[in-house]
């Protein structure tokens, strides 16, 4: 299989990546969702034992991808924090300078509702309530939008194969009726199982690989 596969929404051509990102070629877009920054560091306050470098680990694998579909614009569909970070958290400390270094491309988010914990934290990017871009609605969480395919986040989608005792888990780009729901980013997001409807698109991502089940072109 591949690490990129070719898919069409709302009559678009848009690129699905195995590191859990959508590529908008027409207007030059990259889209992850929930990314979930500094969630690590809200565990190890907890008292949890969260191994550090999952930020920078994350902002590594967005240059990365920066650097293979070299947009003009990266967009996070919503849960670009995973709480309000504190003064001297790793991600605020690692930001502007990863921010600096891609100073090509401008960097934007859906507000997510676990960035409304967040409000009033500048971080030099731009926020958006719901952002639309040419036939696709950009929203954090799955919603019908009458006229719009809807590019949202905030479900986690994974989904489960079974042959014997053999069981495989993995999270999924989940293509349903109008919208699509991306995987989410964050190293330490985790997923929720979901049950696809017939004729729904699920394409399985195992090891940075792409795997369609069932797929169709989103409408």
């Amino acid at each position: 299989m591949s690490r990129t596969l070719e898919w069409a929404l709302a009559g678009e051509r848009v690129i699905l990546h195995g590191d859990k990102a959508l590529y908008y070629p027409a207007h030059a877009t990259l889209m992850v969702a929930d990314t979930h920054f500094g969630k690590g560091a809200f565990f190890r306050r907890k008292g949890l034992a969260v191994p550090t470098g999952q930020s920078q680990d994350d902002l590594q694998r967005l240059s990365a991808l920066i650097a293979y579909f070299e947009p003009q614009r990266l967009i996070v569909l919503g849960d670009f924090f995973h709480h309000r970070p504190t003064p001297g958290e790793p991600f605020l400390a690692q930001f502007p300078d990863w921010l600096a270094r891609h100073g090509h491309v401008r960097v934007e988010a859906v507000i997510g509702n676990h960035d409304r914990h967040a409000k009033g934290i500048d971080i030099g990017i731009t926020w958006h309530a719901t952002l639309d871009i040419g036939p696709l609605r950009l929203c954090h969480e799955p919603q019908s939008v009458p006229g719009r395919h809807v590019l949202a986040g905030h479900l986690h989608p994974a989904y489960s194969l079974s042959a014997g005792r053999d069981r495989l888990r993995a999270p999924v780009f989940w293509c349903r009726e109008g919208m699509t729901v991306l995987p989410s980013f964050g190293a330490l997001t985790g997923g929720w199982d979901i049950q696809p409807e017939a004729g729904e698109g699920v394409v399985l991502i195992v090891d940075g690989e792409l795997f369609p089940i069932a797929s169709r072109s989103g409408r």
